[in-house]
């Protein structure tokens, strides 16, 4: 076995003067389940649909297990790529798309599929029009996983599935993925929920890797002391932060460095509360900027 899934280099595409990816340098390993985060237009369904050969790179090279997504015909049947609105289906009814998939993919497994559609709750005797929003991001779940392609790429699978039924996908995510390793990337918006299943996270933003790492040293990334303003002015100071923020009501500071580390606990020792930062926060404390001033200026007169 392979030990990179995907390999980039220097990877870069354009779409006229916007450019969604800037020279991305970035080697997957195989067998992992990874979350793939950033925030809309950062270029995640670029980089999906790159890995799964619908589109080329502008510039720079990208392989799979060795092969050329785009022209390498044996690599059609070992990549999927899925989302929540995936324009296929309209009159069919569900029993048809399985045979589509079936016929498709040499690996599916479609008495996998018959049976997870019918724990969901959906009839194969539906037709795709028919379906809910959160109904056809369970049939397009259902079918991507189904195929046990080496590489499955899920982007924003969970979008309009309630809370009860999206629990249930993570539990079948990652089942599957250890009854039947392979290479899993998704995308979502509720990586609070999702990280629980992840063994590995990819956070990129506006076109641009941030990083690459397992969860184990995303969790311990960061960390978070909150004091007074004059508490923290002065415990950051020589510090390397990423963010601090100063309010009459209490102030906080984000630094790079373990919640178990020499900084954390030299700022116990200060009196200050030091708290985890999770993967979800960190991503955001790494590509966004604080917001406090614009919207304490919505109530200002």
């Amino acid at each position: 076995m392979e030990e990179f899934a995907i390999c980039m280099e220097g990877l870069k595409k354009t779409y006229h003067k916007n450019v969604a990816l800037k020279g991305v340098d970035l080697k997957i390993h195989s067998n992992e389940l990874i979350g793939l985060i950033g925030a809309n237009g950062s270029g995640k369904t670029t980089f999906f649909k790159i890995c799964s050969g619908l589109e080329s790179a502008t510039d720079g090279k990208i392989t799979m297990f060795g092969m050329d997504p785009v022209n390498d015909i044996r690599m059609k049947e070992e990549v999927i790529y899925s989302m929540h609105n995936l324009p296929v289906g309209g009159q069919h009814r569900l029993c048809d798309i399985l045979k589509f998939y079936d016929m498709t993919y040499p690996h599916f497994d479609r008495v996998f599929a018959e049976k997870l559609l019918s724990i969901f709750g959906i009839s194969l005797k539906k037709r795709c029009y028919a379906l809910s929003q959160g109904m056809k991001s369970l049939l397009h779940f259902t079918c991507a996983l189904a195929t046990r392609c080496k590489v499955t790429l899920l982007d924003e699978p969970f979008i309009g599935i309630d809370i009860e039924k999206r629990k249930m996908a993570y539990e079948v995510l990652l089942r599957d993925y250890m009854e039947h390793p392979r290479t899993i990337l998704v995308s979502s918006h509720n990586l609070s929920e999702l990280e629980g299943v992840l063994s590995e996270m990819i956070l990129i933003h506006e076109g641009e890797l941030v990083f690459y790492e397992d969860m184990d040293s995303v969790r311990e990334m960061l960390f978070r002391v909150d004091g007074t303003e004059e508490e923290i002015c002065g415990f950051v100071e020589g510090k390397e932060t990423v963010r601090v923020f100063k309010k009459e009501l209490g102030s906080y500071a984000v630094l790079k460095g373990s919640v178990s580390g020499v900084w954390a606990k030299e700022a116990k020792e200060a009196g200050l509360v030091v708290s985890l930062v999770t993967p979800e926060d960190v991503s955001v404390y790494l590509t966004q900027e604080e917001k406090g001033k614009e919207m304490e200026s919505l109530w200002e007169n």
